[in-house]
């Protein structure tokens, strides 16, 4: 089943379902890894992505939704690993049908075809996204991808992959610089960054000292 990118509507549905559920329950996420166990667990649940699909190994079967994939940069080494990865099964081989001679991920498998990705980023500080964050954390996870497109554009394969840039920030504060940063890279043809909130607010206590 050739991946269609007509799924992205569902994927953005599911990140405003998570972020409506976390505004409700705003204990749910608590790390990182907790939204990225979140996104995992929707996703599977899309029909599409559930599918067990036949792969380059003619007797093995997969699924579509996988974390940590590793992918080649300039350099030709895997230090590129989105955390979630959509890929079309159908081009995965964990038998190494390909014979690439490239050094294989070290969970031993091989894939091509059309993927969208995700780079998840939860900012849990009450200070949110202070101008330190935005230039740290969230523009290395920025141009990671970016390094990654410029790779797949060298091999005409640019349009293979779309990126989800999704930003969750644990309050709703947050610098001018990060703010002028989604106005003018909210998405185009190959990655769209969407921002959500749990609206935590911290309450000030009185001291007695």
């Amino acid at each position: 089943m050739a991946l269609d990118f007509s799924v992205r509507n569902r994927i953005e549905q599911i990140i405003a379902e998570i972020e409506r559920n976390y505004q409700q329950t705003q204990g749910t996420i608590l790390t990182e890894s907790d939204l990225k166990c979140l996104f995992y667990n929707k996703l599977i649940q899309i029909p599409e992505l559930s599918q067990r699909i036949r792969t380059q190994d003619s007797e093995i079967y997969a699924n579509s939704v996988h974390t940590e994939v590793s992918w080649y940069d300039e350099d030709n080494k895997l230090t590129i690993k989105p955390d979630i990865t959509i890929l079309e099964p159908e081009y995965l081989s964990i038998l190494h049908k390909y014979g690439s001679h490239l050094r294989l991920p070290s969970k031993q498998y091989e894939c091509g075809g059309k993927a969208i990705i995700f780079e998840l980023k939860f900012i849990r500080n009450k200070t949110g996204i202070t101008s330190k964050t935005f230039n740290g954390v969230i523009m290395k996870d920025y141009r990671k991808i970016q390094r990654l497109f410029r790779k797949l554009e060298s091999e005409q394969a640019g349009n293979d992959v779309f990126c989800y840039f999704v930003i969750f920030n644990k309050t709703d504060i947050r610098c001018k610089e990060f703010d002028r940063f989604i106005r003018q890279n909210e998405g185009t043809h190959r990655y769209k960054i969407i921002y959500a909130t749990g609206n935590v607010r911290f309450r000030k206590h009185r001291s007695f000292c």
